[in-house]
């Protein structure tokens, strides 16, 4: 075979590797999915982290114009319920994303069993004895289990931890709905009994003068 062609032939040869090469190189679909989705839940925890931050900041300037005003009760109630609710939404979202990055591993811990005995079938079905696993893969895979085990307890541990939280929530909202108007109420009555005794002072008063008697000194209001 001359030379020149058998150059040729190599050059066709190497250009028809290069896409191969460039192939293997490449992540995989998957691989890239992953890898974004998990950059894309980085960022919103960090992003949770920043809402958190100013929800405590707007909490705290909240409260210090609640004590500047007359129904400081009230308007801690309203301020401190706003808060735990925004709490509530944020908590509730990163469980969610918690939950999410716990799916995508358990299923990429699935494709690779899946891989390894589709592999290991190929090996039967052509004859090749498939290698001895070793004690530390055997290790590994234990170690695999245990902690797909314990990630889905804590998964289940924090849905109830949760729940538990929404339902103390919701319990708390309830009483302060009920406290907000039972102090409103002790308060109105205690300015009727105050206005009472002011009006009862005043005839009292009116009465001593039109008898020429010296009246009595007025009772202080009792405390809100």
């Amino acid at each position: 075979m001359p030379a020149a062609t058998r150059s040729m032939l190599l050059l066709l040869g190497l250009a028809a590797l290069l896409p191969l090469r460039a192939a293997a190189e490449s992540p995989a679909p998957e691989a890239a999915g992953a890898t974004a989705a998990h950059e894309q839940r980085q960022a919103r925890r960090a992003q949770i982290h920043t809402e958190r931050q100013a929800l405590q900041a707007q909490l705290a300037r909240d409260e210090a114009a609640c004590y500047q005003q007359f129904a400081v009760h009230d308007c801690l109630g309203r301020v401190r319920a706003k808060a735990r609710s925004g709490e509530h939404l944020l908590r509730r979202e990163e469980l969610q994303i918690n939950e999410q990055e716990r799916r995508e591993k358990a299923a990429e811990r699935l494709r690779s069993i899946e891989e390894r005995q589709q592999e290991q079938r190929q090996n039967q079905q052509s004859g090749a004895k498939p290698p001895p696993m070793r004690a530390t893969e055997r290790g590994n895979a234990q170690t695999r289990a245990q902690q797909a085990q314990q990630a889905q307890e804590r998964a289940e541990e924090q849905q109830r931890r949760t729940a538990q939280h929404a339902q103390e929530l919701r319990q708390r909202q309830q009483t302060e709905a009920q406290q907000v108007p039972e102090a409103r109420a002790r308060y109105e009555a205690k300015q009727q009994e105050a206005q009472e005794r002011r009006a009862r002072h005043a005839r009292d008063k009116a009465q001593a003068e039109a008898a020429g008697r010296k009246p009595a000194a007025p009772l202080p209001d009792p405390a809100p």
